[in-house]
């Protein structure tokens, strides 16, 4: 999965948790379980700014309001990135759209 550019999509208004937005992803890539261990992988979001946060940190309502894009690291990669940029490496990204809270895988 890591590094596939994939076009899909999620509108989070239908969504109401962090929770249904892992089992959607999970379901959207037919990796049931797998999301929801932090040892494989995590999920990472831009916000306007292009700041990256974990998915899960803030409460759900505001991160609908921030988000912009999601990506999908495994956890070691995650774990490297401490010094340098999110964005420079390979993973799965999926793309919000502004007007409907949409993830586009």
């Amino acid at each position: 999965m890591q590094g596939t550019a994939v076009g899909r999509a999620v509108d989070l208004t239908l969504l109401r948790s962090y929770d249904e937005l892992i089992s959607e992803l999970e379901k959207m890539f037919e990796i049931e379980g797998e999301l929801r261990s932090k040892d494989k992988w995590a999920i990472v979001f831009t916000d306007d700014e292009g700041d990256m946060m974990l998915v899960g940190d803030d409460p759900w309502d505001e991160f609908c309001k921030m988000a912009k894009k999601l990506f999908i690291y495994s956890s070691d990669e995650v774990k490297k990135m401490s010094s340098k940029s999110l964005l420079d490496d390979e993973c799965t990204m999926v793309q919000l759209e502004p007007d409907q809270r949409t993830v586009k895988l």
